[in-house]
This record gives C-alpha cells, structure tokens and sequence, in this order.
C-alpha cells in the first residue's frame, strides 16, 4: 500500500522548490569560475595553473564507469516509490550502488596500476610538473571523481522520496565549499597535490554527510547487498546505456564541429563559432532547469499511473519553454551584437547570418530537450537516444558539405536542420507516452493561458 506521508509539499510546491534549487547550481558554477579561476592564477601562475587543468581533465573519463546507473535508477525509484514499491525501489537503489561502486573502484584501480607507466610530462607538455608527481595527482583526482559519482546514486534517492530540491541544493553547497577551501589552501601557498588533497577530502566529508541527512529523511533508503538484484541490474541496463548516448551525442556535436570547422576554416573560425553557439544558448540552460525540475514529478505521475497529470506538466513546460526560448532568441536578435562586441572585446568579427540561425537551433533545441524528459522520467528514452546520436553524426556530415560554400553559416544550417528533426522524433515520442494527440496538444499549447495542474492538495 502507498505511503505518501514524507512528501507533504503540494505539487506546485514541489515545482517551485525544484526550480529554485536547480537554478542555484548556474550560479554556484559562475561563481566557482569567477572566483576561483583568478585565485588560482594569482596564487599559481599561468603555466603552473595550466599544468592543472591538463591534469584535472585527465581523471574526467572516469566519469563514464557509472554507466548512466545513476540516472536510471533515479527514474526507476520515484516510479516505484509513487507506486508504493519501496522494497522494490530499495531493490533499485543497492543494485545500482552495487554496480556503480565495483564497476567505478575497478577502473581506478587499474588506472592506479597503469598510471605511473606513463610519460604524462611530455605528452601533456606540462611546465613544472614531473611524470611522477602527475602520476600523484592523477590518482587523487582520480579518487575524487569515483567518490564523487556516489552522489549520483544517493541523488536518485532524493530524488525518488520527494526530496528533490533538498538533494539538488545541498550538492551545489557541497561544489561551492570544495572550491572555496580549495582556492583558500593554494592562496595560502598550497600546492598542487595540496589542493587536489583538499578536494578529495572535503567531498568525501561532504558525500558522508549528504549520505546521513537521506537516511535521516528517507529512513528506508540505505546501503547494503541484501537487497541487490543481477535481474534489477539486467533491467536498468538498457536505460542506462541509453543515458550514455546523450554525452556522447554531445561531444559529437560541440567538439565534433569544432574540430571540423577548425579543419576546414581555421582557428579564428573556430573562435567566432564557439563563441556565437555559447551567446545563442542562453535560454536553453533556462530551458534546462525546467526540465530537470520536472523530471521527478513525471516519474512519481507515471508510477502513479497519473498519465492525464503527465500530460499536463508536458503542456505546461512546453508553454515555458516556447515562450521563453521565444523571448530569449528576440532579445538576443537585437541585443547580441552589442553583446558580443563588449565581451569580444572586438577581438572577432560578429557573425550575423551564423548567430541568426544558431538562434533557431536554440529554440529548437529547447523544445525537443523539454520533451525528452517525459521519456526519460520513465526509462523509455532508448530510442531518442540512439536518434540523436546518429543526428548528431548526420549533422557533421551535413556541414561538411555546406561548409565550404556557406562557411560557419552552413555549419549552423546543418544543426539546425538535425535540431529541427529530433524536435519531431523526440516530440512524437513524449506524445506516445503521456498519451496525447499532436492537435490536442497544440491546440492547448497556443490556448493563451495558463494550463491548469491538479486543484487537490496531494497534487
């Protein structure tokens, strides 16, 4: 039988304390850059703080061995716990952990193994570092990346009881504390191996603590093996997998056209490129934060087997997201050059045909983002997955092609024609699972008000 006396917060509650939490972690970000990055070069150097980005970006692949489990589970969990499982969301949550943990540990330990082997020092061209002490710090950050994908899986813990917001909000205090000490220990002439000690140490003081305050919420969520399933892992496999694809689809998309506009037009094409997607992509981290506040409230609807309120919020999120990418992309028409110019520092011309339609793969992306979080609250994200893979691809083949005639322009034509087509899979697919109909939902989408959510308290 369902028990719903831990989550007493209405849904619009709910809503409002997710979104404000997620929009923290943008600015725990921005001030983590704006604050620490200065700090380090001040206290370090250029060269000596280059050395350490090289080194810190080094252990980031180890953050594919938690296999997409995190995300999974997070969904399957919260649609088990609306549907009064919880033996069975427990079941979910020690088999991901178990996985996650054994598979992530594995491979730092033989990364442990191979790391002093290597000539990091002249591969990475480091200025003041040996390959011996790059071996060091690689290993502690190392530890501190696998540490850190515990959080993932005490996340979907949160995320699956109702506690959302406090679980979003508490790792952003966490990233924000870290790099704080961190920046305090090299102004205070800490060096390298000191800071990435103090990193690894406060997150793991960090991961104990944000470990005890769910037992302290969720007393039915903890660790162990007894609970632990091959067969629940089995089943987790294939959205988990799936998970994986979008950063991959990512890196396909952002380093991939990179390197290809790099290849055909050179480095300051590269500049003018990079720069004009990331002004052009402001709305979508907007866009984003909707989505990611939405995901637990479609998983708890769909285990509720609430389709009609899993309808509801797609509309509602929709209308958000149309209406802000919509005034987002106006905004930026008007304002971008002068934008641009100030934070260029007229260092690269401003490419006017190319922003315009990085614009309209703004929205577009927007909108096909916002609909894939009704497949992914339920682990039915498979297909899109693939699909945007292969959009992706298809994407850099395209410019290639118009490259040559329409430079960095064709380069954003051609996202925009594949933005423009996942809109419509990822679309048709969200309409499929919240059982909705595309005149339906149009029709209510372009309705100039506001759609309603569920009028009871428990929404």
């Amino acid at each position: 039988m369902a028990d719903h006396s831990v989550p007493k917060m209405g849904l619009r509650q709910r809503l409002i304390g997710g979104f404000s939490a997620t929009a923290l972690s943008p600015i725990v970000t921005a001030v983590i850059q704006l604050g620490s990055v200065p700090l380090l070069l001040h206290a370090w150097g250029p060269a000596r703080y280059g050395d350490w980005l090289l080194l810190f970006a080094v252990p980031g692949y180890l953050t594919l061995s938690d296999l997409g489990f995190g995300d999974a589970s997070g969904s399957d969990m919260s649609m088990r716990v609306a549907g009064g499982d919880r033996e069975a969301a427990l079941e979910t949550f020690q088999s991901s952990w178990v996985l996650v943990t054994t598979v992530s540990f594995a491979i730092l330990l033989l990364a442990l193994l191979f790391v002093w082997w290597i000539p990091w020092q002249p591969w990475l061209k480091l200025s003041g570092v040996s390959s011996h002490q790059a071996a060091v710090l690689i290993s502690v950050l190392g530890a501190y990346v696998v540490l850190s994908q515990q959080n993932g899986i005490l996340e979907s813990g949160y995320r699956s009881d109702g506690h959302f917001a406090t679980g979003t909000f508490w790792i952003a205090i966490l990233r924000f504390v870290e790099s704080a000490v961190a920046s305090i220990v090299a102004v205070l002439h800490g060096d390298l191996l000191a800071v990435a000690s103090t990193y690894l140490l406060v997150r793991c003081v960090g991961t104990v603590g944000y470990a005890l305050l769910l037992r302290r919420l969720s007393p039915w969520i903890h660790y162990g093996i007894g609970h632990a399933r091959l067969k629940t892992i089995r089943n987790l496999a294939g959205p988990a997998f799936a998970f994986m694809a979008f950063p991959v689809g990512q890196a396909l998309s952002f380093q991939g056209f990179t390197i290809l506009i790099g290849a055909m037009l050179g480095p300051i094409a590269v500049v003018s490129f990079s720069t004009l997607r990331t002004l052009s992509r402001l709305s979508v981290q907007i866009v984003g934060m909707i989505a990611n506040t939405l995901w637990p409230e479609l998983s708890r609807a769909f285990g509720e087997g609430d389709v009609d309120l899993a309808r509801r919020l797609h509309r509602l999120a929709w209308q958000a997201s149309l209406g802000l990418a919509l005034l987002g992309a106006a905004m930026l028409w008007i304002l971008g050059p002068f934008i641009y110019r100030v934070w260029i520092h007229h260092n690269v011309n401003f490419n006017a045909p190319c922003f315009h339609v990085l614009l309209l793969v703004a929205i577009a992306s927007s909108l096909w983002n916002v609909s894939s979080v009704i497949l992914m609250s339920n682990n039915g994200h498979s297909r899109i997955a693939a699909a945007y893979v292969a959009a992706t691809a298809v994407s850099l083949g395209l410019a290639s092609l118009l490259i040559p005639a329409l430079a960095t322009t064709g380069a954003a034509i051609a996202l925009l024609l594949t933005e423009v087509w996942m809109t419509w899979i990822v679309l048709h697919n969200a309409l499929q699972h919240s059982q909705d109909s595309l005149k339906t939902f149009f029709s209510a989408i372009v309705v100039l008000r506001w759609v309603p959510l569920r009028a009871t308290p428990e929404s």
